[in-house]
């Protein structure tokens, strides 16, 4: 792979606007002119006319970052905002502006294989997506974006191998749970050397509890309802530099869990109970709008409070990934009139309700039982295997999880239990803490074979949460430090190494490695090395 860019260049645009062709776009899929070659090959000759504005200053504050690799493309994204953190706007005027971006295999951009330009729309808070096509497999690129006098960063992005290419090796950062009041991003500073392919982020990238640390305090104040809150507070995450770099360094790929709209709501339902359905659609609506504005996501912008999100990505014959969406789907969590903050247990806790929907486990089924590479990971935002955090004597669950849910977790497990699904390894967010934990056939019965490894990555700065290890035999370990896992998957064997920070409230906290795991072909059950 290249070594990581210089992030925070200027660098003048060769060939100026004119050279251009253009594409007006509102969501992913219409770029401009793209392809192989080198940029005297992309020009058309043709005078483009942009759209343009006056600008407070460097429109690129919030950086550069790119996601959802496939063999020939990647979508390229950036927004425009010279004042991120005065509101909604982040400082851009009410029109249309025009963005130029290229991708070019050297960082001095004098081999530029893609260009084109696109229209930034104020009524998406100017946020660009590029789907920036006609890339080369497995190929490391350069990109950036210009409009008038500014250009962005450099970014570092990675298409993935070919569908069908015999691939030797990858190597995956999976991270989730970024709360930014509850301390600082020196995981992701780390994380820069850590020489991935891809960062898979399992949710809670941002909190809608108004927390910060005292020497950055969060934006909005308050907890965020409409769209302008969503936005400023996704944009305040975004003043972060070890977030920004870790954007420009790699490409990503995410998932939402709860936090990115309010704790512990479920379909159109959340433990407040004065929230109605109407409420919650229409926080979800705005939520789910800002957060497509603040990520490389492969997907139309939403119109309203629905988004499929759920999706797989192929690596060669070696990994299929698939990326599940646990909340949008979701049933009312069984127990609210008794319990507190979805802690507890209760007679309806047996009910069949759905976690995952039913379009969405059909075509897991399918997906997986149609995957034909040797290591199938389940990108799974909420633990699978179960946490009783009872005392022994009184069983006592996190309901908001798969713990609230078990019918449709024994649906689940059995996709992964199918003899048609090689080496299923589930990969989890959500719990704070880091976990090795045996997924046993029915979750609730510990006698029952395990079908498959769940590895719970711990929170880049969230509050870490210890389960009680007595009545969970089926937690093999626990990771009770901030930071991420790092994947090294080979044909014969997956090492799953835990990197924890000394101190998540330094900015300059130092790394060390908990533990790593292996897991082989065929074998389910992980051991530690």
């Amino acid at each position: 792979m290249a070594g990581t860019p210089r992030i925070g260049r200027r660098e003048v645009l060769a060939g100026g606007a004119a050279s251009l062709a253009t594409g007006v776009v509102a969501g992913i899929g219409a770029v401009g002119c793209n392809g192989p070659g080198d940029g005297d090959a992309l020009r058309s000759g043709v005078p483009t006319t942009l759209h343009t504005a006056r600008l407070a200053g460097d429109p690129f504050a919030l950086g550069v970052a790119s996601g959802d690799p496939l063999p020939d493309r990647v979508v390229l994204w950036t927004r425009l905002a010279p004042a991120p953190l005065t509101g909604g706007r982040g400082g851009m005027p009410d029109d249309r502006v025009d963005v130029i971006w290229q991708v070019a295999t050297d960082e001095r951009f004098t081999r530029v294989v893609a260009e084109g330009t696109t229209t930034a729309e104020p009524a998406y808070a100017h946020a660009v997506h590029v789907d920036a096509a006609g890339l080369e497999p497995s190929r490391t690129y350069l990109y950036r974006f210009t409009v008038g006098e500014w250009t962005s960063p450099i970014g570092r992005t990675r298409t993935a191998p070919d569908a069908s290419a015999a691939l030797r090796r990858l190597r995956l950062g999976i991270v989730c749970c970024q709360n930014f009041g509850a301390g600082r991003y020196a995981a992701y500073r780390h994380l820069l050397r850590e020489d991935l392919d891809l960062v898979v982020h399992l949710g809670d990238y941002i909190y809608e509890l108004p927390l910060g640390l005292a020497e950055r305090p969060v934006l909005p104040a308050a907890v965020p309802t409409g769209l302008d809150d969503y936005r400023l507070r996704h944009a305040s995450y975004r003043s972060d530099p070890d977030l920004r770099a870790a954007h420009a360094r790699y490409p990503f790929t995410c998932m939402w869990d709860d936090h990115e709209v309010t704790d512990n709501y479920a379909g159109d339902t959340e433990p407040d109970p004065t929230a109605t359905a109407a409420s919650v659609l229409a926080r979800r609506a705005a939520a789910y709008r800002a957060y497509w504005e603040h990520l490389p996501l492969r997907l139309a912008p939403p119109d309203g409070p629905d988004a499929t999100l759920y999706r797989a990505l192929t690596f060669g014959d070696l990994v299929r990934l698939y990326l599940l969406d646990e909340r949008q789907y979701a049933a009312e969590p069984p127990c609210r009139d008794t319990s507190a903050n979805d802690l507890g247990n209760c007679p309806g806790r047996d009910d069949d309700r759905e976690y995952l929907g039913e379009a969405q486990d059909r075509w897991l089924d399918g997906a997986l039982v149609g995957g034909r590479a040797t290591w199938n990971l389940v990108g799974n935002p909420t633990v699978l295997a179960g946490v009783n955090l009872g005392d022994g004597a009184t069983a006592r669950y996190y309901l908001d999880t798969w713990d609230g849910y078990p019918a449709a977790r024994r649906r689940f497990v059995g996709h992964l239990a199918d003899d048609r699904v090689a080496n299923p390894v589930v990969l989890t967010g959500d719990w704070h803490a880091g976990m090795v934990n045996d997924v046993h056939l029915d979750p609730e019965d510990h006698g029952t074979e395990v079908v498959a490894t769940e590895l719970v990555t711990p929170a880049i700065s969230s509050t870490v949460y210890e389960a009680p290890r007595g009545p969970n035999p089926q937690i093999r370990h626990q990771v009770l430090r901030n930071g991420y896992l790092v994947l090294e998957i080979e044909r014969e064997r997956l090492a799953a190494r835990f990197r924890v920070l000394d101190d998540v409230v330094r900015a300059d906290s130092g790394l060390a490695t908990d533990s790593t795991w292996l897991l082989t072909p065929g074998v389910p059950q992980a051991r530690r090395l």
